[in-house]
């Protein structure tokens, strides 16, 4: 067969389709086994096993409600994550994908399952220290999931992503590099003065599902070795947070963010500083979003679009996304401005 062939609008259209409908998923069948547990909560103990030692004892519990629950945000909670990665890297490559999707999906229907066959286990047992995990429906859950996995990855087909700049991003990149621009020109005049360009950037709303979605995944995941490790769920979704959004801060001194407003990350002097251009980038070319660190570039990376690309020192390549077009133009053409009156003075 060949490669499927669509419109960018008719991509990004499709490929939207397919993460809403993967989440959906995952949604509704933790929904419909939390239901399950509830319609059999008259043959069910008080208290739900949900833990066993090295000795197969059991050392935890939880209440109908909290495995219920926890059915209901793990399931899309794991397998969301990686669904979203997987659509995301189509970029890289379309084969990467489809198994990110199937992966992300078996992967989903497996916590799912393995939830149901704790609860399947203890189905008229009046307490629940004897409980064990049902193997024949962890058994069956697992041949559904590979089964919805493998059916996924072959039923995803996404094109290749659009890599060529837009027109938008390549005027505004001839602007903010040409010396004769008004642009530039207007750049001279505020780097002759000292002044200080500040730009926030951030991922938006992306920021609290990232943030609360790994977070998520960490704590209920880590809660079931020892309860207590789930605090950490509350530090990974911390430190997200804190490097989902920033202020990119141009001045006299040089060029810097500061990550949520005060953590520095990226300083940089303008004696190190060689010129800077206005890209339209992939995220996932860069290893993904957040403060990233691959080869020779570090980015400051809140989404897919135009950024502010510094080159430095050694064939180093910072990065720093924009919100919008214009703002990456102005911040390229500041940069510069400030490059060619350090060589100047120099």
């Amino acid at each position: 067969m060949g490669e499927q062939v669509r419109g960018a609008a008719a991509e990004r259209q499709y490929n939207k389709r397919w993460l809403i409908g993967l989440l959906g998923g995952m949604l509704l069948l933790g929904i419909l086994a939390a239901v399950w547990m509830f319609t059999i909560s008259a043959r069910l103990p008080q208290e739900l096993a949900i833990h066993w030692n090295s000795k197969n004892e059991v050392d935890g519990w939880s209440s109908l409600w909290g495995v219920a629950l926890t059915t209901v945000l793990t399931m899309p909670g794991v397998g969301g994550i990686i669904a979203a990665l997987a659509v995301l890297a189509r970029g890289q490559n379309a084969l990467l994908a489809r198994i990110g999707a199937g992966v992300a999906v078996g992967l989903g229907m497996g916590v799912g399952a393995l939830m149901v066959a704790v609860v399947a286990g203890q189905i008229g047992l009046s307490e629940s220290s004897q409980a064990e995990i049902s193997n024949p429906v962890m058994g069956a859950g697992l041949a559904l999931a590979a089964a919805g996995g493998a059916l996924v990855m072959c039923l995803y087909k996404p094109g290749e992503m659009d890599r060529s700049p837009s027109p938008e991003v390549l005027v505004a990149n001839n602007e903010a590099t040409a010396g004769d621009s008004s642009l530039a020109a207007a750049a001279k005049e505020r780097a002759a003065r000292g002044e200080t360009m500040a730009i926030k950037v951030s991922m938006g709303p992306w920021a609290w599902l990232l943030s609360a979605g790994v977070g998520g995944v960490v704590a209920v995941s880590t809660y079931f070795i020892f309860p207590a490790l789930a605090l950490l769920g509350v530090v990974v979704g911390g430190l997200i947070w804190v490097f989902t959004r920033g202020t990119a801060v141009i001045s006299a001194e040089g060029v810097k963010v500061l990550a949520s407003g005060f953590f520095k990350i990226m300083p940089l002097k303008w004696e190190e500083i060689h010129n800077a251009t206005v890209e339209d980038i992939k995220a996932m070319d860069y290893g993904g979003w957040g403060y990233r660190m691959s080869g020779g570039a570090v980015g400051f990376i809140m989404a897919n679009g135009p950024a502010v690309v510094i080159e430095a020192g050694f064939h180093q390549r910072f990065l720093i996304s924009m919100p919008s077009t214009l703002k990456a133009a102005e911040a390229a053409a500041l940069i510069n401005a400030y490059v060619r009156n350090t060589k100047v003075k120099n």
